[in-house]
């Protein structure tokens, strides 16, 4: 039997929704007692607060918090330009190094969830990728900003497998990178995986499941269920899904088969294999099954 590493827990149909990149430092509704409930009237479980180069305080988390009714994940996104971020920290991880995999490197050693954002802004943000990816926990392959100034956001699919292909190991990220002035709510999100039986949840636990890759990404589907059980793929989808296709390395299609179920035998010898659901030009993205 093929042996793959599921990020999913096979007991838990259980999924919440959040934006992981979004401001407050710049334009209109950015206060977190604003733009929170407006998440929160979409059906969002909890944002994350990623100004530049600046982490909220404990107090100023917990009064987001209550005021905007969800979970509120302190961060920051980090540097002038080749921007990254890091999830679940109170003050700004000192970056001391000038190169991207150095102030990577940096980040992660604070101990909170590491991000690349929006790669296809720049230039040169595949070699950035490329260049970080052995300190990073994820890869923004949508940001729903960006899409609306014109970049090609697909390309960041691509970009993700061919690192895949190459042995790293990468979660996937989708975000609006919210900017009330620039851009509304819910065009991009994650959906993490909480145990059914637990209690209200901390941006602790959130960022613990975001570590563990239980979440997937998506611009517009919803994954009702991931599970890879006994060598097989069982996947269940909204019903408005046109179709769910399994992707292994190279970005190549293994599996492909209309929605909303989908069942499939792993073969062996895949360095890993991932899941989209396609509802018109609109994806949901799961995080990699690597090979155990």
């Amino acid at each position: 039997m093929a042996k793959y590493l599921s990020p999913y827990s096979a007991s838990s149909t259980r999924w919440l929704r959040g934006n992981l990149h979004g401001h407050t430092c710049c334009g209109r509704f950015m206060d977190l007692g604003e733009s929170g409930r407006f998440y929160a009237r979409l059906g969002y479980d909890f944002v994350a607060v990623t100004d530049h180069n600046k982490a909220p305080s404990k107090g100023q988390t917990a009064g987001w918090q209550q005021a905007a009714g969800l979970v509120v994940v302190p961060g920051e996104e980090n540097g002038s330009t080749d921007h990254i971020i890091e999830l679940g920290v109170h003050e700004v991880t000192p970056t001391n190094g000038s190169s991207y995999s150095e102030r990577a490197e940096a980040l992660r050693g604070g101990g909170g969830f590491i991000i690349a954002c929006h790669p296809q802004e720049y230039p040169h943000g595949a070699d950035n990728l490329r260049a970080g990816a052995p300190f990073l926990h994820a890869v923004e392959i949508y940001n729903g900003l960006r899409e609306a100034r014109g970049t090609h956001e697909h390309h960041n699919v691509a970009l993700w497998d061919e690192l895949l292909t190459a042995g790293r190991k990468l979660w996937a990220v989708a975000a609006d990178d919210f900017h009330c002035q620039y851009i509304s709510p819910g065009h991009g999100w994650v959906c993490v995986q909480a145990p059914e039986d637990a209690g209200a949840l901390t941006w602790e636990n959130i960022v613990e499941q975001l570590k563990r890759g239980a979440f997937y990404a998506s611009n517009g589907p919803n994954f009702k269920r991931l599970e890879f059980r006994g060598g097989t793929l069982r996947v269940e989808v909204e019903k408005l899904v046109r179709d769910i296709r399994v992707i292994g390395p190279g970005g190549e299609t293994l599996a492909a088969h209309p929605g909303p179920a989908l069942s499939w035998k792993a073969p062996a010898g895949l360095g890993y294999f991932r899941v989209e659901a396609h509802c018109g030009v609109k994806t949901a993205w799961s995080q990699p099954f690597f090979a155990a």
